[in-house]
């Protein structure tokens, strides 16, 4: 009989924000390992932010991500990247370049090489430059040259035809003189696409700051439609982060970091964030502001002090400085270091800023991010409504009539198989004892569903949440799996049988609800069991 565990998991706005808390600071979860995987095209990809909401967004649909390609120009961002999603296709270069034809043109020789390179591509994200059209440019407000970069992100799509097409800029992109977002929109529809686009206020997705952001989101597939999907994310309404959750805990983090340690201020500038402090007040008077700002000025926060116990305004690459914002620590007379603008972009502990080669780039990084929680609600509303866009469909499994297993080779390997568990295994009773030191309810060795004969190896019955447990050899992991030589054929269909039947298990149990989590025997069991805790725990 399988056994019972008893705990009570946190619920409602509890349980989300002890996730959304508990994720910044912790450990990376293993996206790539689950299948299937999406297949993910992350263009302007700068350090990944967006891939990394689809990776989570697809982890809490028992979905693992692979990142078919991720193309920037910038060298820094190309390294971040690489760092972060190991064995990606990540590529420096103008996105003009990989992408070379018109929008009303048949595909160039380059594009057709690229779609062929790429495959079959689930998911389209992309932030294509956004300075040209900020508020914050007087040298060319929403008349800029790189403006016309953010087409390409139709052409790309009428290219790769993904399933889905998510594209982020600021709000006053929609303002652009010639049109820009109009002509995407209208590509995206002639190309057979649902389209809609929308200003997000990031704040009530979780992220710290009163951030907004313009989304166009496209869909393929009859029957869907982005607007209702652009509204439902619309109507999340998280209660407002503070600056005090995001940073307070990096209050006496050690400064020789660059990472962790703030920009170095002109002798005038250290004098007006220690009067701020010493005065008890967040915006700096007219009579110690630079001339330029002294009077009529219409950037109220540029000079100011953050809250405690407030969102933190927008963060952008000049968070360095005081005269680019609202930078200056809610309790210490310095700007706001690297590391916890990262944290108010909603971007975790676990990703790997390291490669950038300078403080500016490091800057520039974190200050064009487009916060994960954006596109991970985006694409998790996405896997919700339309499961059938981005789901691998099943499988048959080749059905014998008979008992067709050839002999052992030897003794040895008979006696080797006789072995074999297909329960209880070294592996799982490891992630087992984990699991019971987080106090996780769980059943073990049971079918999820009634007259269904398959078993998953933990079985998070009130979650839906089926965690399978995969034998390097049995189940053909990349790592470790080997072939034998004598009855090669035999073992060939039966591994390729297995992971058909891998494959058809996890699609059946999606389309009844249920998230599906596979792991390798040779993983970490304190990852695997903290990995699973985190999706059982989701709302």
């Amino acid at each position: 009989m399988a056994k019972k565990y008893t705990h009570q998991p946190l619920s409602g706005p509890a349980r989300l924000t002890a996730r959304g808390m508990s994720w910044l600071r912790s450990r990376r979860l293993p996206y790539e390992n689950l299948r299937p995987a999406l297949k993910v095209v992350d263009l302007f990809c700068g350090c990944g932010a967006m891939s990394l909401g689809v990776a989570q967004a697809a982890w809490t649909k028992g979905l693992g991500v692979e990142v078919a390609l991720a193309v920037d120009v910038d060298p820094d961002s190309v390294a971040v990247f690489k760092r972060n999603f190991a064995g990606a296709r990540v590529e420096e270069g103008l996105v003009e370049a990989f992408f070379d034809g018109g929008l009303a043109e048949d595909l160039t020789v380059a594009e057709r090489q690229l779609r062929r390179s790429v495959g079959a591509v689930d998911v389209l994200v992309g932030g294509p430059p956004c300075q040209g059209h900020s508020d914050l440019n007087n040298h060319s407000r929403r008349d800029d040259p790189r403006n016309a970069t953010y087409a390409k992100m139709a052409r790309a799509a009428l290219v790769l035809e993904p399933s889905v097409v998510l594209i982020e800029n600021v709000p006053t992109a929609r303002h652009d003189v010639f049109g820009v977002i109009d002509t995407t929109i209208e590509t995206l529809r002639g190309g057979g696409y649902s389209v809609a686009d929308r200003v997000l206020d990031l704040s009530r997705l979780g992220v710290p700051q009163t951030r907004k952001r313009h989304v166009i989101l496209a869909l393929r597939g009859m029957g869907t439609d982005a607007t209702s999907v652009l509204d439902s994310v619309a109507a999340i309404d998280m209660q407002p982060r503070t600056v005090k959750w995001a940073i307070r805990d990096l209050l006496n983090t050690d400064a020789e970091v660059r990472f962790d340690s703030a920009s170095t201020p002109s002798p005038v500038n250290r004098g007006r964030m220690a009067w701020l402090l010493e005065n008890g007040v967040f915006d700096l008077p007219n009579s110690r502001r630079p001339q330029c700002h002294a009077s009529g000025h219409s950037y109220n926060s540029m000079y100011g002090r953050l809250r405690w116990d407030l969102p933190a305004q927008t963060i952008t690459t000049g968070f360095g400085s005081m005269g680019q914002g609202r930078y200056v620590h809610p309790s210490k007379p310095r700007t706001i270091t690297p590391h916890e603008a990262a944290r108010l972009q909603a971007i975790p502990d676990f990703w790997d800023l390291s490669a950038a080669r300078t403080r500016g780039s490091l800057a520039r990084l974190i200050g064009n991010a487009a916060p994960p929680p954006l596109s991970e609600a985006v694409i998790r509303e996405v896997l919700i409504r339309y499961p059938s866009l981005v789901t691998v469909n099943p499988s048959a499994v080749p059905q014998s009539n008979g008992d067709t297993r050839p002999s052992a080779s030897s003794e040895a390997a008979r006696n080797r198989m006789k072995a074999t568990r297909r329960e209880g295994t070294t592996a799982e009773m490891a992630v087992r004892l984990e699991l019971d030191r987080l106090k996780l309810v769980y059943s073990t060795n049971e079918p999820p569903e009634p007259r269904m004969r398959r078993r998953a190896d933990m079985v998070f019955r009130d979650a839906r949440v089926a965690v399978f447990i995969d034998g390097c050899f049995w189940h053909s992991c990349p790592t470790h799996a080997t072939q034998p030589k004598s009855n090669a054929a035999w073992w060939l269909e039966k591994l390729e049988a297995n992971e058909r039947r891998d494959r058809d298990t996890d699609t059946g149990l999606r389309q009844k609800g249920w998230r599906v989590l596979r792991f390798w025997e040779h993983e970490d069991p304190l990852s695997v069991a903290w990995a699973a805790a985190s999706v059982v725990n989701m709302p």
